[in-house]
């Protein structure tokens, strides 16, 4: 393998976790830390929740009275398991070729999160002992204008966890952090009459992505399969016949550190982005049809940025040797090598940069008081996750030698992925869906202070089928939830609510281009190729406020 594809296949698999990762349907509106969003299942459009309101539907504002303050914790953790199999041609592959081909780390083996990192302002990629927050905002009631001005901070995402450096699912991160954190949110609440609210809100929010892992590309194992079962490694004289992808798949010395083989990490890579400002707005309506009924809509803008940083790619002692090596061939491909400055490699550092979507979100409710004493809560919503369908990388100066190879990788397509290899870039597809989803909540006055909640939201499944992986381990995902609600004295309300989000995936070998595809042609990040894969996501999430006045 060429290091330039290395390199390229390095920054593949980077930016295709960074672009898609980044924006998973998990965190949307869990860790925006309102317990009575959380305990509804988040069907709280008609019935917007305190200064929270800005987020789900700024229209609520307008309900707030005098001058409030809210404040907020959040405690979560997260549990991610992973199950690998070999599928039916990797395992032919390990029987007919067991001295050669084998891949301990993770055939038969499960992989587990062991702790949680996140990504923070000013200090990176930090490791933190448990995933914990504290938010809040304020509110004050213009009275005499109808209005009610307001801002918060909340966290609209942020998910972190890392694995120890054994783990078979270091390949799709050892320590990933995702923040995208929104610090200032000025709003305004209008009354327009006794029974018809509108809001807005400008959101400015800092985002941020870690991403540290080992990288390795198992594909060339099946052209290393085909080779292997034609004899095609070795000359009459037994020696091997010398080409890139027999260096890598042949028989050496077993013990030799030097010794390249797909199924070990070929370079192991940090990296860090950041934008401290990205913006999108809330616009939304509140009417109260009637004392029993009241109606919602809310639209959530989406953003485009431009989000950069860097990436280091620290290679491994096999390809090293293996590139050292291929500088020294008194052959053609040696001198290609040498005349693209290809004379050793350790270390590569480089400024990168990818445009980064927040999708845009719209959602209808309806808040329906069922008896005096029993409401629920019905939400519809929308999710424009379809812009996520392809994902372009550009490089601050042109790679010519990318230019060549994606030459080269054109005539190696088989149509298997798609996406594209140029001198500025990347083009990485991703295919992803737009869906439709609905949940429900209801609330019990079991009091005149205590109030009683549950809420279900299944969250639906925007990735297709054929794009599943670890790095976005979400199938069909569920929300269960419950929590309270007591009113502690005139002007002050404590509320609390428990979540438990819960989703499976199952990825048969050959299915998936983005996990565990055989195609030889498959170059966009493809860590598990030949496994049948079994996946299970479970995050549980506290949260706690007091809102009172001041």
């Amino acid at each position: 393998m060429s290091p330039n594809l290395l390199r390229a296949s390095c920054l593949a698999g980077v930016c295709a976790f960074l672009s898609s990762h980044a924006q998973a349907q998990l965190a949307q509106n869990i860790f925006i830390g309102n317990p009575k969003a959380l305990a509804l299942g988040n069907a709280v459009t008609a019935d917007p929740p305190g200064i929270d309101a800005i987020h789900f539907n700024p229209a609520g504002l307008a309900l707030l009275k005098g001058r409030q303050y809210e404040i907020k914790g959040i405690a979560g953790h997260i549990s991610l398991e992973a199950e690998f199999q070999p599928g039916p041609q990797l395992q032919s592959a390990f029987e007919q070729f067991p001295d050669i081909l084998s891949d301990p780390v993770v055939n038969g083996q499960t992989s587990e999160i062991s702790g949680t990192s996140v990504m923070l302002p000013f200090f990176g990629l930090t490791d933190l002992p448990a995933l914990v927050a504290a938010l809040g905002g304020a509110s004050y009631e213009v009275e005499e204008q109808n209005m009610v001005l307001a801002t918060g901070v909340f966290a609209p995402m942020l998910l972190g966890l890392n694995r120890d450096e054994n783990d078979p699912g270091i390949y799709s991160g050892e320590d990933v952090g995702i923040t995208r954190l929104t610090y200032f949110a000025p709003s305004v609440g209008y009354r327009i009459s006794d029974k018809v609210y509108v809001g807005a809100a400008l959101n400015f929010s800092y985002v941020g992505v870690g991403l540290n892992f080992d990288m390795r590309l198992p594909n060339f194992t099946f052209g290393a399969f085909d080779t292997l079962q034609q004899g095609g490694c070795f000359a009459d004289t037994g020696d091997i016949i010398s080409n890139p992808l027999n260096d890598i798949i042949c028989p050496r010395d077993l013990a030799d550190p030097s010794r390249l083989s797909p199924f070990q990490a070929m370079a192991f890579i940090e990296s860090e982005f950041e934008r401290p400002l990205s913006t999108t707005f809330n616009v939304g309506v509140l009417w109260e049809v009637e004392p029993w009924l009241s109606l919602g809509a809310v639209y959530m803008s989406g953003a485009r940025d431009r989000i950069e940083g860097d990436v280091r790619i620290e290679y491994s002692p096999g390809v090293q040797g293996f590139v050292n090596n291929l500088a020294q061939d008194s052959s053609i491909v040696g001198m290609i090598a040498r005349g693209i400055g290809v004379n050793e490699i350790a270390v590569d550092e480089t400024p990168a940069s990818l445009v980064l979507e927040y999708p845009q979100h719209f959602s209808i409710g309806a808040s329906i008081k069922v008896t005096p004493r029993l409401k629920t809560n019905i939400d519809i919503k929308w999710t424009d996750t379809a812009v996520w369908d392809e994902w372009d990388i550009q490089f601050e100066k042109p790679a010519q030698f990318l230019g060549v190879l994606g030459s080269i990788v054109d005539l190696l397509d088989q149509g298997t992925t798609g996406g594209d290899i140029s001198a500025d870039g990347l083009l990485l597809p991703r295919g992803y869906e737009s869906v439709w989803t609905w949940a429900i909540g209801f609330e019990y006055q079991y009091s005149n202070r205590l109030a009683l909640r549950l809420g279900y939201e299944p969250r639906g499944d925007s990735i297709p089928d054929d794009k599943r992986d670890l790095f976005i381990p979400l199938g069909d995902t569920k929300l269960y939830s419950g929590g309270f609600s007591y009113h502690w004295s005139q002007d002050t309300f404590i509320e609390g609510a428990l979540g438990f989000i819960h989703s499976e995936q199952d990825i048969p070998s050959n299915s998936s281009t983005n996990a565990t595809s055989t195609a030889i042609d498959n170059f966009i990040y493809n860590p598990y190729a030949g496994y049948d894969m079994k996946t299970e996501l479970t995050v549980v999430v506290g949260e706690i406020s007091i809102r009172s006045t001041f």
